[in-house]
């Protein structure tokens, strides 16, 4: 009789720990896939940011000296160099 009545309550409570372990899993996946999309859009930021900062660089390697300098006197707070 005690051992009818331990197998009952190991098979219930052997439900509950398979239970929660899929849970945890599930969790573990989740979290998993997270970090990993937050990971490539950080990468794809870091991409665009350069590209933006090449394409600028380009743009003032092709202008000449005096449009550089008329550019940048725009950035100036008083227009003195």
């Amino acid at each position: 009789m005690l051992a009818t009545l331990w197998s009952a309550l190991w098979s219930r409570f052997a439900g509950w720990i398979a239970a929660a372990g899929v849970a945890l899993a599930i969790l573990a996946a989740a979290y998993s896939r997270g970090k990993t999309d937050a990971a490539a859009k950080q990468a794809q930021q870091r991409l665009e940011s350069i590209n933006k900062a090449r394409k600028i660089e380009d743009e003032v390697d092709r202008l000449g000296d005096a449009d550089v300098r008329i550019g940048l006197d725009r950035w100036m707070r008083d227009g003195k160099r």
